[in-house]
């Protein structure tokens, strides 16, 4: 069976069994128990707009965000809601010269040393940032 969706002025078709699976419907799904707790102790009646920050490294493709999101919104008080995705580029610290800098092309050395050993300083969080409603 195939649904459809329109994210983000695509239009999207998803094997259900694959759209289950998908790592961005799992984030959605876990987001939502903190949208629904956040409402709750707010008393809003409608959510319009939820904002959310995701570092790249999280790997999460917008479109798919999206069509998760607008599955997982059907019969909410989010339900005509909107979402407002920004991403944090990956960026790293070398240990070994102590250089700040953000990864391009997933290449992870330091550009002034070509040291591998890296700490992560940015790019793997999973936040919302704000939720919009009455």
């Amino acid at each position: 069976m195939l649904i459809k969706s329109q994210a983000n002025n695509c239009l999207v078709f998803v094997n259900l069994l694959t759209w289950s699976r998908m790592h961005e419907t799992a984030i959605v799904q876990d987001m939502f128990r903190i949208i629904d707790q956040v409402a709750e102790e707010n008393q809003l009646k409608r959510i319009d707009r939820v904002n959310f920050v995701i570092g790249k490294m999280m790997q999460v493709v917008p479109d798919l965000f999206y069509f998760a999101f607008d599955a997982a919104k059907e019969g909410t008080i989010a339900e005509n809601s909107e979402v407002k995705l920004e991403f944090l580029p990956i960026k790293m610290k070398c240990k070994s010269c102590g250089k700040e800098f953000l990864i391009d092309n997933n290449v992870f050395y330091c550009p002034a040393c070509q040291n591998t050993d890296l700490d992560l300083i940015q790019g793997k969080e999973l936040l919302i940032k704000s939720i919009e409603g009455e």
